[in-house]
């Protein structure tokens, strides 16, 4: 996170909203429900996905490589990609809690 903290301060005063049909994303998008009740809902600036291993707690990019998400792979990818498109990233489902990150 040291590397880009504009991108948190500028996720809480972000607008949210969402990029037309065929245009580049606006906003990577962060939601995490427990136990049924929406508990975060982000929005930051599309290219805050460049540094989303950064972004994401420590314990939650270890129970992603856990279930075989290549997260590693996902962050290559983006960062590999000039224009940035609405698109699911990934979900992480387990027992009282559901993440789930996407462009928009």
């Amino acid at each position: 996170m040291a590397s880009c903290p504009y991108t948190w301060v500028r996720g809480f005063f972000s607008s949210g909203t969402k990029s037309a049909p065929g245009e580049p994303a606006k906003n990577l998008m962060v939601r995490v429900v427990r136990d049924g009740e929406e508990r975060v809902r982000v929005a930051l600036p599309s290219r805050s996905a460049k540094w989303l291993i950064e972004l994401i707690p420590a314990d939650v990019v270890r129970k992603i490589r856990e279930e075989a998400i290549p997260l590693d792979a996902i962050t290559d990818d983006l960062n590999q990609q000039e224009i940035l498109y609405p698109r699911p990233i990934f979900s992480l489902s387990e027992p009282g809690r559901q993440v789930t990150v996407w462009l928009e």
